[in-house]
């Protein structure tokens, strides 16, 4: 049985907070072609692998746990709500900006390591964001910019915690099951900028 698969950071704790408060906050006023993201499914996504032999899970394992030792913890600044794309949306998310490439390379490198073991994952370009909603069709103008005016807490942020999940799907929505924690060092100073 193949096991769906992806990697990504858990969000600190602030952040989770505030974002599941946005997901509570609107889930509740919005059509339902709308799918909010339970606020404990909340995450940044670093890569998408998809469908995966069981035995292949201890290579991502390796592949990780090789490519994290002594990897530094990232730091990302909350930038805003947005719809993606701004023409007929299909994705509610929160913009996020680094002040560096690591976690752009560490997504190039793990897709090049992986592909050597013979697991690919999507090559899509990474995007800096957490998806909030699902949308199927647009909302109104109105709604929409009030989410969009929604202040989310400027200051950077640690992320300091990397999981490879596993997601099952359902009616009801995916289920995502940790299947390995990875903690990245606190090595670098937060710049207030």
């Amino acid at each position: 049985m193949m096991i769906r698969t992806f990697i990504a950071l858990e969000l600190p704790k602030p952040l989770k907070s505030e974002l599941g408060s946005v997901v509570n906050r609107y889930s509740k006023t919005t059509p339902p072609y709308v799918n909010w993201v339970k606020p404990e499914n909340l995450h940044l996504t670093l890569l998408f692998i998809g469908d995966v032999q069981p035995q292949e899970i201890r290579i991502i394992d390796e592949v990780l746990a090789k490519q994290l030792e002594g990897f530094p913890s990232f730091i990302f600044r909350p930038e805003g709500l947005e719809f993606f794309p701004s023409l007929q949306p299909h994705l509610l998310w929160l913009k996020l900006s680094s002040e560096n490439e690591d976690i752009f390379k560490l997504n190039r490198r793990l897709l090049k390591e992986l592909s050597a073991c013979g697991i690919e994952a999507d090559k899509k370009a990474m995007k800096l964001h957490i998806t909030l909603a699902r949308l199927k069709s647009s909302l109104n103008p109105a709604l929409e910019r009030e989410i969009m005016s929604r202040k989310i807490k400027h200051e950077p942020l640690y992320f300091d915690c990397l999981c490879l999940f596993k997601s099952q799907l359902f009616p009801e929505g995916p289920q995502y099951t940790v299947l390995n924690r990875y903690n990245l060092i606190h090595s670098r100073r937060i710049n207030a900028g």
